[in-house]
């Protein structure tokens, strides 16, 4: 695995966080606890540096990092850990067809002995023989984004796709006052935690409204499979005026849509976001999106990876960032780096630990 530097266009005495620059020691933002299934508010304070007292190093598992998403989870990860002088070491599988490369990986970091995991799972069941095992070891595991079953992860960081996409429906079911709408529906992999997820949060909240769904299509996050979904969909089912999906699958939809003239026919909405699909909403070709604040859900994992091995309890074992509604009359609110990577960012794989 190539070793990619790191080039950071934020300093990191002071966090771009929730719209304001933050001291070091005041870097905080809000996010929901999940405390015995209820969702409390919560604002949640980063670790200062100088509370990290030994060299940690993390391993960290990318399903991949084929589009700006999970370029946006490793800046966070890794802006956080450097902050706090973590070691880090960042496999990517390669895609979401690829667990047995992930279990490999993951293999690897418990053998190594890597003090904690940050995991971004291909397969929310898939993995779980090995974060028992690393748990046996005595490594705690982060469930990171995309979701982990099973009781022996040590923490969860991340924002329910459900209520994502259940955000995303609600959306469109106001949209559908006035006429029904013809949904093409692009979710994802199948078997991938976040995109079952996000297929039962759309579905419950458009049940009973005047929306119909005429396709469901599945299939990995790459630009190119999500295209020809979406353009297969568009020759069959000529009735769509409304194309929803994941954030590559939105970005994707929105390309599909120029290229067959059908921009004053078909809408566009996605249930996270991406640089590429805020910049659709920015332009008017993509009409909204919740974003989940990716860099910001990193920051998270490292967190409480840090504080575990440093001996501190979590707040809650699940916890992530507030989501919010990105629309044309919202954007101008939302700080880019509490989601996305900053521009001229550079993939990180390795961090050293400060001695």
């Amino acid at each position: 695995m190539n070793k990619i530097s790191m080039g950071l266009g934020l300093a990191l005495g002071a966090l771009a966080v929730g719209g304001a620059a933050h001291a070091d020691s005041k870097v905080s933002f809000p996010v929901e606890l999940v405390v015995d299934g209820a969702k409390k508010d919560f604002d949640w304070k980063l670790l200062k540096a100088e509370e990290v007292t030994k060299p940690w190093t993390v391993c960290v598992l990318f399903p991949h990092l084929k589009d700006s998403y999970w370029v946006a989870a490793n800046y966070g990860v890794a802006d956080e850990l450097k902050r706090l002088g973590v070691g880090m070491t960042l496999y990517e599988a390669g895609g979401y067809t690829n667990l047995s490369t992930q279990l490999s990986q993951m293999d690897n970091c418990i053998a190594q002995k890597a003090d904690g995991i940050i995991l971004g799972a291909i397969s929310a069941d898939g993995v779980g023989a090995l974060v028992k095992k690393a748990k046996e070891a005595g490594i705690p595991v982060i469930d990171f984004v995309n979701g982990v079953n099973g009781p022996d992860v040590a923490g969860h960081a991340l924002v329910s796709f459900y209520d994502l996409a259940f955000t995303t429906g609600k959306y469109l079911v106001e949209q559908a006052k006035d006429k029904p709408l013809k949904v093409g529906f692009f979710p994802g992999p199948q078997g991938a935690g976040w995109s079952d997820d996000a297929v039962r949060g759309f579905n419950d909240a458009i049940k009973g409204s005047n929306i119909d769904v005429v396709v469901t299509r599945r299939g990995d996050t790459g630009l190119n499979v999500q295209l020809d979904l979406i353009n297969n969909a568009l020759q069959t089912y000529t009735d769509i005026n409304w194309l929803v999906g994941v954030d590559i699958a939105a970005q994707a939809a929105a390309v599909a849509v120029r290229n067959a003239g059908l921009t004053d026919t078909v809408n566009v909405a996605a249930f996270d976001i991406i640089p590429p699909v805020f910049d659709d909403i920015q332009a008017g070709a993509t009409k909204a999106s919740p974003t989940d604040f990716t860099s910001l859900q990193g920051r998270l994992a490292a967190d409480m990876v840090v504080r575990l091995l440093e001996g501190q309890q979590l707040p809650a074992r699940r916890a992530g960032p507030k989501p919010e509604m990105v629309t044309s009359e919202t954007i101008k609110s939302f700080t880019m780096t509490d989601m996305f990577a900053p521009k001229g960012y550079s993939v990180t794989f390795t961090l050293d630990a400060k001695k």
